[in-house]
């Protein structure tokens, strides 16, 4: 998974060196492209993710929880733990577990 995440930002990175209104063009071709498959996200959204991608941007805690949250996991604790280590969504089933 780091391999593909390592190719994917050096191949935006190339892409990136495009000006700044050509980059907001294309926020917006991607807002439209990406409706049309039924996902809606505006173009603002796109660049606000595009800056926590690149690390111009740090995501709170609470949107943090709510990314593990979609992505099936009760925290983001428990994402990072499966992420970076050999735990897994089950982890949020095992009865008695101990929380933070």
């Amino acid at each position: 998974m780091k391999r593909d995440l390592r190719l994917l930002l050096i191949e935006v990175g190339r892409k990136m060196k495009r000006e700044p209104q050509q980059l907001a063009s294309d926020f917006e071709r991607l807002s439209v492209a990406l409706s049309k498959r039924h996902i809606h996200l505006s173009s603002a959204s796109l660049k606000k993710l595009w800056e926590v991608v690149t690390g111009k941007r740090k995501l709170s805690d609470d949107a943090l929880n709510r990314l593990a949250l979609f992505a099936g996991f009760q925290d983001w604790h428990d994402l990072s733990e499966a992420l970076h280590g050999d735990v897994d969504a089950s982890i949020n089933y095992e009865e008695g577990r101990d929380r933070q």
